[in-house]
């Protein structure tokens, strides 16, 4: 129950994010709000990955160390956002693919029990 709880929520945040790189690209602002709203979804979805894995599933292993990498780049994106500077793209590209990975390897394991 948890995997697939927390599959749904990773599905919240990837559209959270996805809104956030379109409104980027259309030259429109991000607020301050829905970056934060992102970064606590995805929080929250890590926590039942690791509740998860606590249970016994091992093959959440390499979802939580990809997630510990993408938290830690998306608090440097908002580091750089909250100085008044833009994040570097490769840094915008490194998160959204490791997310991606992230997100699919966990469809996986969700639904292939």
């Amino acid at each position: 129950m948890l995997l697939i709880s927390s599959l749904f929520v990773f599905t919240l945040v990837a559209l959270m994010g996805l809104s956030m790189v379109g409104d980027v690209w259309a030259g429109r602002s991000v607020g301050a709000v829905f970056p934060r709203l992102h970064a606590a979804a995805a929080l929250f979805g890590s926590t039942l990955v690791i509740g998860a894995a606590l249970e016994g599933d091992t093959r959440l292993y390499n979802n939580i160390g990809m997630a510990v990498v993408i938290i830690l780049l998306g608090v440097y994106m908002g580091v750089r956002t909250h100085q008044g500077k833009r994040a570097p793209k490769g840094i915008i590209i490194a998160h959204a693919g490791l997310a991606v990975a992230c997100y699919l390897l966990l469809g996986y394991y969700a639904l292939n029990k």
